[in-house]
C-alpha cells in the first residue's frame, strides 16, 4: 500500500464480501527441500554470478534456503484438481496456490507428508489486465540520444544550474556534493518494487528504461510489462533516475534498474507481501545491490488479516522476513516508513519495522518532521524510522512537468539513490559500516526518537568519515560546515582531528546586552578521530519539539578553539 483511504477501502470490502468471482488464495509451507542435485559448493548453479560475487564480498554463506524448491512437491499440488499453484518461494519453502474454495480441499493439502502448514492470504476479485503498452518508435530513438548524453556527461558537477527543480531536496541531505564524486554508477544495480510504472519511459530524462539492460518483471500479472500498470512506481523512480540538465537530476541516474510490481494498487492482501517476497528473491538471484520500495502494509481488505501493532515486530510478516532475508544476503533494503503521522494508525507499516530495513520517513523543507510521516518505534522497541528524508512539497517528475508532491514513497528513493553512490564509492564495506556513517552525519544521532530516528543525514559528510577511515595521514583539521545547512544541521558540529590535540568549545549567548558563557569543555582528542556533537541543539531549547514550537535562546556564539585555528559561528534562533 502506498495510500489509500479508508472510504476507498470500506468500498473494496463490500465489493470483495459479494463478489461470486473472486478465489481464496494460500500459501503451502513445505517441510523440506526434498532430495535434489544441487550442491552449497556449487551456487552458481542456482545464483547469477554477480548475485554468488556479492555473498563472496560480504561473507555471506550460501544457504539451503537458497536452493529452489522441491519440483515434485509443486507437480503433486498441480495434480490436485481445483487447484492451481501461482508462484514458489525458495526462502520461505513453500507455494502460493489458488483454491475455488472447495470443501475438503486444504484437508486433503494438510494432509501431504511434505506439507507443514497453510496461511490464509486472501480472496481477491478476479480483474482484466489491462492492455499491454505499444511503445512509440520515437521513445526508442531518444532512449538511444539519452544514452549518448549520459555516456558524454559523466563526470558533471552537480550544482544548482544543472539540478535545477531537484536541487533544494537533494541539497538538504548532501546529495550533490557526493554525487559529483559518485556519478560513475553503471557497475551498481537498483531494483525499485512498485504498483507499476505507467509512463515511465515518457519522463525527460529517463527513457532510457527502454535500453536492453533494463529488467522488468511483474509478480501481479506475470506479463513481464509495467508500463500500462499504476503511476505510482512512475512516480517514485523519477526521484531516482532522471538525467534532465538544467532540470532536473535524480538522485542516482547512472546506476542499473531493475522494475518490478508487486502492488495491486485497487486492493490490499497479503498476496503483495508474497509477491515482495518473490520480488526480493528474483532480485537476489540476478545480483541486485540495493533494493528502494515504496509500498507498505497493515491494513488489508479483510480485517482479519490485517497486522497489529504487536505484529510489527521485524520478523512476524511474510514482508519483513523476506526484507531481512536479502540485508542477509548483502542486499541494502530501503523501505518507506508509512504516511499515517495524521491518521488513526499514526504507526509505521511492514516491511519498515524489519531490522534488515533502513526505514525512511519525511521531512519538510527547513528539516522538520512532516506530519503525515509514520511514526516508531517497532513492537520491540528499535528506533524507526531510522531516518528523515525530504517528503514534503518536493519536485515530482512526470512525463506531463513537475509538481509538488508529499509522501514517504518520495522522501524513500532520493534516500535510496544517496545511499547506492555511498556503497559505490566503497564497494568493499559492509551494509553496517555504511548506514552507521550515514547515522553519525545525521542530526539526532544521539537522541533518536519516534518521529525523528537518528534525523536528517548529510551523506557527503557520511563520506568524509567513511574516507577519513581508509585515507592516510591528515594534512589539516576539517571543521565541516555544510553549505545550505538547515536548521538542525546548523546546529550539529562536526571536527576532523589531523593530530593528537585538546580542543576547546565555548558556547556563549546574548544576556541583556552582555555575552554570558554557558557551556565550556576540553576534550582530548586523538589523530583522525571525529568528534561530532549536538550540544548547540541541546542548548538551543532542549527538546526536538521545542526547537520547533519555542526559541529558549535568542542567540548562540560557537567559539570552537583547536591548536592552530579558531572558529566562530553565530545562530540566530529568533
Amino acid at each position: 500500500m502506498y495510500i489509500k483511504t479508508a472510504l476507498t477501502l470500506c468500498v473494496l470490502n463490500l465489493i470483495q464480501a459479494s463478489a461470486a468471482d473472486s478465489l481464496s488464495y494460500h500459501l503451502v509451507y513445505f517441510k523440506d527441500k526434498g532430495s535434489h542435485n544441487f550442491s552449497l559448493s556449487a551456487p552458481q548453479d542456482f545464483l547469477s554470478e554477480r548475485s554468488v560475487a556479492r555473498r563472496r564480498k560480504f561473507h555471506v554463506p550460501v544457504k539451503e534456503t537458497d536452493f529452489p524448491v522441491q519440483v515434485a512437491y509443486l507437480q503433486q499440488l498441480k495434480s490436485i484438481p481445483g487447484i492451481r499453484v501461482l508462484q514458489s518461494s525458495k526462502w520461505l519453502n513453500a507455494a502460493e496456490i489458488l483454491s475455488e474454495g472447495r470443501s475438503g480441499l486444504l484437508d486433503s493439502i494438510r494432509e501431504l507428508p511434505f506439507v507443514s502448514n497453510i496461511e490464509f492470504l486472501g480472496r481477491l476479485k478476479t480483474t482484466q489486465k489491462p492492455n499491454t503498452e505499444i511503445i512509440d518508435r520515437k521513445y526508442y530513438e531518444r532512449a538511444l540520444e539519452l544514452k549518448a548524453q549520459k555516456h558524454d556527461s559523466f563526470r558533471h558537477r552537480f550544482d544548482k544550474s544543472v539540478s535545477n527543480r531537484s536541487y533544494m531536496q537533494n541539497q538538504l541531505i548532501g546529495l550533490p556534493a557526493l554525487q559529483t564524486l559518485a556519478s560513475a554508477m553503471d557497475n551498481f544495480h537498483i531494483a525499485v518494487f512498485d504498483a507499476g510504472f505507467k509512463n515511465a519511459y515518457r519522463i525527460r530524462g529517463m527513457e532510457d528504461l527502454l535500453d536492453s539492460l533494463t529488467i522488468i518483471r511483474d509478480f501481479v500479472d506475470h506479463d513481464n510489462s509495467v508500463w500500462e500498470d499504476d503511476q505510482h512506481g512512475c512516480n517514485v523512480l523519477g526521484f531516482l533516475k532522471t538525467w534532465n540538465p538544467g532540470n532536473y537530476i535524480g538522485s542516482a541516474p547512472f546506476a542499473n534498474y531493475t522494475l518490478i510490481r508487486t502492488e495491486i494498487a485497487e486492493s490490499e492482501s497479503p498476496t503483495e507481501e508474497f509477491n515482495w517476497l518473490l520480488a526480493a528473491e528474483f532480485a537476489d538471484s540476478i545480483g541486485v545491490d540495493l533494493i528502494s520500495a515504496s509500498v507498505g502494509y497493515h491494513l488489508f481488505d479483510d480485517p482479519a488479516l490485517s497486522h497489529t501493532h504487536a505484529q510489527l515486530d521485524g520478523k512476524s510478516s511474510i514482508i519483513a522476513r523476506a526484507a531481512n532475508c536479502a540485508r542477509e544476503r548483502g542486499i541494502m533494503v530501503i523501505s518507506s516508513a508509512g504516511n499515517e503521522g495524521n491518521h488513526k494508525w499514526h504507526k509505521i507499516g511492514t516491511p519498515a519495522d524489519a531490522p534488515g530495513v533502513v526505514a525512511v520517513g519525511a521531512c519538510d523543507e527547513k528539516g522538520f518532521h512532516a506530519g503525515f510521516s509514520s511514526y516508531g518505534p517497532s513492537a520491540d522497541r528499535r528506533v524507526k524510522p531510522d531516518f528523515l528524508a525530504p517528503g514534503y512539497r518536493v519536485n515530482v517528475a512526470s512525463a506531463f512537468g513537475y509538481y509538488a508532491g508529499n509522501g514517504t514513497s518520495y522522501a524513500t528513493p532520493i534516500f535510496a539513490g544517496a545511499v547506492a553512490g555511498l556503497m559505490s564509492l566503497f564497494p568493499n564495506k559492509a551494509l553496517e559500516e555504511i548506514i552507521e556513517a550515514v547515522r553519525m552525519s545525521a542530526t539526532h544521532r544521539h537522541v533518536p526518537d519516534s518521529a525523528y530516528g537518528y534525523g536528517l543525514p548529510d551523506f557527503y559528510l557520511a563520506y568524509l568519515i567513511l574516507n577519513s577511515k581508509d585515507s592516510g595521514g591528515l594534512q589539516e583539521d576539517l571543521f565541516y560546515i555544510k553549505e545550505d545547512a538547515v536548521l538542525f544541521q546548523d546546529l550539529n558540529i562536526h571536527f576532523l582531528s589531523a593530530s593528537d590535540q585538546t580542543i576547546r568549545i565555548r558556547v556563549k549567548t546574548q544576556n541583556k546586552k552582555k555575552l554570558k558563557t554557558i557551556y565550556r569543555a576540553n576534550i582530548n582528542i586523538r589523530k583522525g578521530e571525529w568528534y561530532n556533537s549536538d550540544i548547540l541543539m541541546r542548548l538551543a531549547g532542549g527538546s526536538r519539539k521545542s526547537l520547533r514550537k519555542r526559541k529558549v535562546l535568542k542567540s548562540l556564539i560557537l567559539i570552537f578553539e583547536t591548536e592552530k585555528a579558531s572558529y566562530h559561528k553565530t545562530f540566530t534562533l529568533s
